[in-house]
């Protein structure tokens, strides 16, 4: 009886490695920037491209772990709702925004913090959406603030001198 026991515990250990090490290769493949945020110098972040064409990177809303989505068709830094709760944000002025699948209504709020790489922002500016999904955007009100370069699969963000 033990030895069935021990057998089963040693497959189930041998199941749960293997399912972390594809969980772990998926999530590199949709952000390959999660172990790179602390490889920054001074000012400048360089992000790799995912897997799907698209920047991403680690970032911290009001001390709260997110990834954003650089998205430089999107006006603002905009949420879902439920990451809006999560963070007990205030609700704001409403308004129609356009999105990929039309319109849809949405409200402002404000992020107190937004930390990414070396940089760290306050009182940002965020468009709430319902049912935008689980990924954050990281839009033009944010973008304003830096340089930024694509060369093949390297996006640079710089600082500029328009920082608040």
């Amino acid at each position: 009886m033990k030895s069935t026991a021990s057998i089963v515990l040693i497959w189930l250990l041998v199941a749960g490695a293997i399912y972390w090490a594809f969980d772990a290769l998926i999530l590199r493949q949709h952000n390959p920037n999660v172990a790179s945020m602390s490889q920054t110098h001074g000012e400048i972040l360089k992000l790799k491209r995912s897997k799907d064409g698209h920047f991403r990177l680690s970032a911290m809303l009001n001390q709260q772990a997110v990834v954003l989505m650089i998205d430089t068709g999107a006006s603002s830094l905009t949420i879902d709702e439920s990451l809006a709760q999560q963070l007990s944000l205030e609700r704001g002025e409403a308004f129609v925004t356009q999105t990929a699948n039309g319109p849809s209504p949405a409200y402002w709020s404000n992020i107190e913090q937004l930390q990414f790489g070396p940089f760290e922002l306050e009182n940002i500016k965020v468009a709430v959406v319902p049912r935008l999904g689980d990924e954050a955007l990281l839009g033009m009100n944010v973008l304003k603030f830096f340089a930024v370069q694509i060369s093949g699969n390297e996006m640079t963000l710089q600082s500029s001198s328009n920082r608040h």
